[in-house]
């Protein structure tokens, strides 16, 4: 029979990928409409960090824990915003020591491209809220002042 120390050996760190989808209820009121407005699906990628004793435990810790963050808001269009959990995309074992340090890597995946693909083609492609123009400036200005949502 394991002791409970025993028990406590057998749990190790995943970072657990898992999808939201911010969903858009409503139509937008006219008098509050601006040029941050854009009509469209939002999807966020979360990171959780589960103690667990398996994938499996993870995926599951890691659902249960995603259903729990579910929430719904009215934003600055008097539109309700429903945060839903979507799925869990991924999981990956960080380490099996009770301790993290400083540095441990919370997750990774490979992006592949074609060998012709620059990085700036890569960048806009996969990670298209990194890329600056002029265009861009007062929504990513937006998106910062309201950083606090995320």
């Amino acid at each position: 029979m394991k002791t409970n120390k025993n028990k406590k050996l057998d749990l190790k760190w995943y970072g657990v990928k898992v999808l939201y989808k911010n969903s858009l209820i409503g139509e937008p009121n006219a008098e509050k409409l601006d040029e941050n407005y854009e009509d469209h699906q939002i999807f966020e990628e979360s990171i959780l960090l589960i103690k667990a004793r398996s994938f499996e435990q993870a995926y599951e810790i890691a659902e249960k824990k995603a259903k729990e963050s579910e929430d719904s808001y009215t934003n600055v269009y008097d539109q309700i915003v429903k945060f839903q959990y979507v799925e869990s995309i991924d999981a990956f074992l960080l380490c099996e020591d009770d301790e993290l340090e400083s540095g441990t890597e919370v997750y990774s995946r490979f992006l592949h491209t074609a060998k012709e693909e620059n990085l700036e083609s890569v960048l806009s492609r996969h990670y298209p809220e990194v890329i600056e123009d002029e265009t861009e400036q007062i929504r990513k200005s937006f998106i910062l002042r309201n950083r606090d949502f995320n």
